[in-house]
């Protein structure tokens, strides 16, 4: 029995599940101090996008493999 923990509604997934709601928690608590610490840190714009799109897109990579595994 597959238990879903995302909808997909076009290109993007839903949670619609607890633990659907938890991971994508999870993701974005994960980002937010990641942002902050490259912002303040950071020399200039396009350094920082640099730095952020590195940890952004494994996040998002692991966010939507789970999404997808889950989703019906």
């Amino acid at each position: 029995m597959k238990q879903t923990w995302f909808k997909k509604t076009g290109w993007v997934y839903m949670p619609v599940h607890f633990i659907g709601m938890i991971i994508t928690l999870a993701a974005i608590s994960f980002m937010v101090p990641v942002c902050m610490a490259v912002i303040r840190n950071g020399h200039s714009i396009s350094d920082d996008l640099y730095q952020i799109f590195v940890y952004a897109s494994c996040t998002v990579f692991w966010w939507k493999w789970i999404a997808e595994k889950t989703s019906e």
